[in-house]
């Protein structure tokens, strides 16, 4: 199984830089934990002192309103990593991770992270990169949400979608991922109801296809255009 994690480590961006002895090392300091469906890994508020590497499955990022309005930030998949924020500043979860699908997680101690990033200068510089990465997402999503109308943010979310998570099909590009409508609204800052009449409308003007609780981006000149 160490070697397993080894390999799946050389697949982040966090240690893909480091030699197989180092990443055999660190998958022995992890542990793995599964998550069903649904289920939250941890809530925005709660204390840190985990950081994951996400083993298999997807998971959503969100925050929610005190009026309980959520407002989903990005998705995470293989390789990525989560949690690192609150293990390098000492605050609480800055918002909350649910699985998609059933996942797995390579979980390392805060502890263990801190003597890796001494040990290896590269490490943290890789988190620098992610954490800048993500300071840039953040921005783009505040943009979106105050200058673009929603069929143009559904729009942009499908693309990226269709580029991190797309599988190519007869008809287009897969989404292979089954998103509720109620969570796409969540990525675009609009309610389901909003996020089903713009789905039927494209539908019907073959710009996309629903099929089987998920999305295929049939016309992705016409999505392109409407961003």
């Amino acid at each position: 199984m160490i070697d397993q994690d080894a390999a799946l480590l050389a697949n982040s961006p966090l240690f893909m830089n480091l030699a197989m002895t180092d990443r055999q090392k660190i998958a022995g300091m992890c542990a793995r934990k599964r998550y069903a469906a649904r289920e939250v890994v941890f809530f925005h508020g709660e204390p840190g002192r985990e950081m994951y590497i996400v083993a298999s499955g997807q998971l959503k990022v969100s925050v929610t309103s005190e009026e309980g309005k959520e407002l989903g930030i990005s998705i995470f998949h293989q390789g990525d990593i989560f949690g690192e924020l609150a293990l390098l500043d000492g605050e609480r979860r800055s918002a909350t991770v649910t699985t998609i699908g059933p996942c797995e997680l390579l979980v390392l101690h805060q502890n263990n992270l801190r003597q890796l990033i001494r040990e290896h200068q590269s490490i943290g510089l890789q988190l620098l990169s992610i954490l800048a990465g993500r300071v840039r997402a953040t921005t783009s999503l505040y943009e979106s949400s105050v200058f673009i109308e929603i069929p143009g943010r559904l729009a942009r979310q499908l693309l990226e979608l269709g580029e991190e998570h797309g599988v190519e099909c007869d008809e287009g590009v897969r989404i292979d991922l089954k998103l509720s409508q109620f969570e796409l609204g969540t990525l675009v800052n609009a309610s389901r109801e909003s996020v089903n009449k713009i789905l039927k409308n494209w539908e019907s003007k073959k710009i996309v296809k629903m099929q089987k609780g998920k999305i295929i981006l049939v016309d992705i000149p016409v999505l392109e255009a409407l961003t």
